[in-house]
């Protein structure tokens, strides 16, 4: 059985995402030629030892393919190595945030006078402004627990694959060449997603900690060339020493514990307003403090999502489609069938070698694809006695409903609903397409119509949701051919990935 995720790492899983996106792209062969195609999977087959069958052996074989077929095509667009590392994650960015953290805190210095002010502090600001990032963080993670489908948003990953991502015009300079360059793109933000949001995590953590520390190394520097440096408090916190005490033990007060060194009561915050004192003791406090709540947390943070992006980049998942499908099927040599039965709809002609087109594309060249003689209506029940033992035989079976026609619970529902329960358990996989071209073609072009088209779906798909199946949207009009293709082919990849 092929797998529906293979993991490779993030050198090689960019590799073949381009090679994809160009080949998808490329349907006439003209970047990547039917021989370079050819050539790439026997090249890539023949490094394997058996077939590849199993999740890490048809990673290989993908990965090596994509390897070959990228020599051929970077010797005809030597750039495209460039663009492909350069849509990676900038590793410039991993050094480059922290750097920037720790030189913007030790300018902080600049403007905290000679004179430390225990009240205005700017470690209080900044181990407020932790905890609340603690605490979206902690937020983030339970609703992930509870809702693990839900996607997380990385817009400040997307911001920055978009200034740091170059421009495929600029290379391709060839249309077919710059889809396939723009496919790719989107199809590497998506699956990297993940891997730079645990980078940028990473950055920013260690971004936080280092910003920390440079405030206290700032603070220390000038302690130690300074002749005296002193601590106190003043200004408009006056009258507020029983306040200020509260806030002093709520913060300060782990540090105290851990150093033992006092804090100051409410008569001594009194004598110490609009006075001074050593700032040595207040200095360790609030460096500890620091340390507590800021520096170790965002350090083990840090920690985690660095552990986390190495991870992905050693093995970054790819969910395998209908183009992988399709190379592993030609390698592994079953063709695979599909079997498509029409029920009330005129399927002859160019209509019929449509529909064989477009599945070629959705489900791999090589695969079979016979047409059974159309059911005419009321005909399902001898159809299906007919036809029981041999439902099993494809790898699809195809049921295909005229949308101009009313769905019937009686008739379409419970013909669908009957081939479901037979193929239940079995290796095939029942796929049911609505085509809509024939009513949209008798439709003039407007809302009203769009709304009719619409309406008439949600009927179908309630009926059909009553047989247990959900409908693919297709269109058998020429005009619509690629765009009807790629619709269908994604319907597919979408009714598997709910089946499994």
């Amino acid at each position: 059985m092929l797998p529906d995720t293979i993991r490779i790492g993030e050198a090689r899983a960019s590799r073949l995402l381009l090679v994809r996106a160009i080949e998808t792209e490329d349907r006439e062969a003209a970047l990547l030629t039917a021989d370079d195609r050819l050539y790439a999977s026997s090249a890539a087959l023949s490094g394997l030892k058996g077939r590849p069958g199993t999740r890490n052996e048809a990673a290989q074989f993908l990965s090596r393919r994509a390897e070959i077929a990228l020599e051929r095509l970077g010797g005809r667009y030597p750039g495209l190595n460039k663009y492909v590392a350069a849509v990676r994650w900038p590793a410039w960015l991993s050094i480059g945030i922290p750097a920037a953290a720790l030189l913007l805190a030790l300018s902080t210095d600049a403007f905290a006078g000679n004179r430390l002010n225990i009240v205005a502090f700017p470690l209080l600001g900044l181990i407020a402004w932790n905890l609340a990032v603690f605490v979206v963080l902690a937020v983030e993670w339970l609703a992930r627990v509870v809702r693990p489908g839900v996607p997380k948003g990385g817009w400040l990953g997307n911001a920055i694959r978009r200034v740091t991502q170059p421009r495929s015009d600029r290379l391709a300079g060839q249309p077919t060449l710059e889809r396939g360059l723009i496919r790719f793109a989107g199809d590497w933000a998506d699956s990297s997603r993940e891997l730079t949001d645990a980078r940028l995590r990473r950055s920013l953590h260690l971004g936080a900690a280092l910003f920390a520390v440079g405030v206290i190394a700032a603070m220390l520097l000038r302690a130690r060339y300074m002749a005296d440096y002193e601590a106190g408090w003043s200004g408009t916190w006056a009258g507020a020493e029983q306040e200020i005490a509260i806030i002093l033990h709520v913060v300060l007060g782990p540090a105290s514990l851990l150093t033992g060194l006092p804090l100051p009561d409410v008569e001594q915050l009194k004598e110490l307003r609009g006075s001074a004192q050593n700032a040595g003791n207040w200095l360790l406090l609030w460096a500890v403090t620091a340390s507590l709540f800021v520096i170790l947390p965002r350090l083990l943070l840090a920690l985690l999502s660095g552990l986390k992006a190495e991870i992905l980049r050693r093995g970054l998942p790819i969910r395998q489609d209908f183009y992988f499908r399709g190379l592993l099927r030609d390698a592994l040599g079953e063709a695979g069938k599909a079997r498509v039965v029409a029920y009330g709809i005129d399927l002859a002609g160019e209509r019929r070698q449509r529909l064989g087109r477009m599945l070629g594309v959705a489900l791999g060249e090589k695969v079979s694809i016979s047409f059974d003689a159309p059911v005419a209506y009321g005909d399902e029940d001898e159809w299906l006695s007919d036809n029981a033992g041999t439902l099993s035989d494809s790898d699809y079976l195809i049921l295909l409903f005229n949308l101009s026609s009313t769905p019937e619970a009686e008739n379409h529902g419970a013909f669908a609903g009957a081939v479901r329960k037979q193929l239940a358990g079995g290796p095939a996989s029942l796929v049911v397409l609505l085509e809509e071209g024939a009513m949209r073609a008798r439709l003039p072009a407007s809302r009203s119509s769009d709304g009719r088209i619409a309406e008439r779906v949600r009927a179908w798909s309630a009926v059909l949701a009553g047989a247990g199946v959900e409908p693919i949207l297709t269109s058998l009009e020429a005009a619509a051919e690629d765009e009807a293709a790629q619709s269908l082919e994604r319907g597919l990849l979408r009714t598997r990935t709910a089946a499994g």
